[in-house]
């Protein structure tokens, strides 16, 4: 069906052009014998009496117009070539030109008019730029890096309680120099550095209960984040409590830590059991910091990306005793209240990421995917430097760029 509607269209479009031509043809021919001064004296014949300063019928004064340059006053043309081809004017009663002469008039002003077509003149417009939330989005979508953008980006006015109106997103030095600072931020996530500086990242464990994003199948009591690693190299994680203290019930039974990145265990080591509570009995704080150290700057080997982080317990230590499962009572002696209620292990305060240490380079990140789309050894530096500027330039700007 596709095949006949484009056959058809293909069809339809001939025969204009083949209506076309000899109307082109008759143009040429009238334009050839029209012209600034015929035109002079057919207006100054037929029509100057009624449309001139004095009178100006119709609001238009037709001897003051300047025809050497008819696009100044395109729109009172627009209206005469009207008023011609319809014979409306001059009106009935009055002297009429010939008809040749009407023809070599309309033909000749078509002619002008389209050789200097313009769009209408624009009045003072004001820069629009995007408001905040806006940005982020588009910085996802240009260069797949994610931003908060309140931690980069001051709060945009409201109007009415939207903050997206076009009168309110100004742009001031102040607000330019800000845009610029996010701009090399981001730049410099998406393109990576092979030497970065070490740095510490904290994710709150309260912070990162979203239900919307749950834990896999088969874990609980963990938390679940994304985390921005610049550089392939190694990297520590470090569990900064575990409930291990002098009123700890997590030692009595045995639970099994686990750390996935991207889905893939990483660390898997257990807490508690006899051995632990032994050693926590034995040599008090000493045992418990022993007993902590096995979670405190664990090395793992991670590619640059943003990495999806799961650190949580395996639930068959739930299901050894229902004792587990059960809450203590709480007791408000002298030190009942900070015995905590719970048998089980489980993650309190914050869970640390630092690094890269020993890094090893930058992998093919989705963010250098996006930008770096040659290879300049196959094409030539400057061959593919251009090709990327070219397609950053275009996505960014959502059109084709000129050179």
């Amino acid at each position: 069906m596709k095949r006949f509607i484009y056959v058809g269209a293909l069809a339809a479009a001939t025969a204009y052009l083949a209506f076309l031509q000899p109307r082109a043809a008759g143009q040429a021919s009238a334009t050839a014998a029209g012209g600034p001064s015929q035109a002079r004296q057919m207006l100054d014949t037929y029509c100057v009496d009624c449309h001139n300063t004095q009178l100006k019928t119709g609001g238009i004064a037709l001897d003051a117009v300047d025809l050497s340059a008819p696009a100044h006053d395109a729109k009172t043309w627009e209206k005469a070539l009207r008023k011609l081809r319809g014979r409306l004017m001059p009106p009935p009663g009055n002297p009429q030109p010939p008809q040749k002469d009407i023809d070599s008039f309309v033909a000749w002003m078509e002619t002008s008019l389209d050789s200097h077509k313009g769009g209408p003149t624009a009045g003072y417009v004001p820069i629009q730029r995007l408001n905040r939330t806006e940005y982020a989005a588009s910085v996802k979508a240009l260069v797949d890096v994610d931003v908060n953008p309140s931690d980069v980006l001051p709060q945009d006015i409201k109007v009415d309680g939207f903050d997206n109106i076009a009168d309110a997103l100004s742009v001031s030095p102040a607000f330019l120099d800000q845009y610029i600072t996010a701009a090399r931020q981001v730049a410099k996530l998406a393109v990576g550095s092979p030497n970065p500086r070490v740095s510490t990242a904290v994710y709150s464990i309260s912070a990162n209960q979203n239900s919307d994003n749950p834990l896999p199948p088969g874990l609980h009591g963990g938390i679940r984040f994304k985390n921005n690693f610049p550089t392939d190299g190694e990297y520590r994680i470090t569990l900064t409590d575990l409930g291990v203290g002098p009123y700890s019930n997590a030692l009595e039974n045995e639970s099994t830590i686990v750390i996935l990145i991207d889905g893939k265990i990483v660390f898997r080591k257990s807490i508690g059991g006899r051995a632990d509570l032994s050693l926590a009995d034995r040599e008090a704080g000493t045992g418990r910091a022993k007993i902590m150290e096995r979670f405190s700057k664990i090395p793992v080997t991670v590619q640059a990306g943003v990495r999806d982080v799961v650190v949580a317990f395996v639930d068959h230590a739930e299901a050894d005793t229902g004792e587990n499962l059960e809450k203590l009572q709480g007791y408000g002696g002298l030190t009942g209240s900070a015995a905590p209620l719970s048998r089980m292990a489980e993650l309190r305060q914050n869970v640390e990421i630092s690094g890269p240490f020993k890094p090893t380079g930058i992998s093919r990140t989705a963010s250098r995917a996006l930008i770096f789309v040659c290879d300049p050894k196959a094409t030539g530096e400057a061959a593919c430097a251009k090709q990327i500027a070219e397609n950053l330039a275009r996505r960014a700007y959502r059109r084709p760029v000129s050179a």
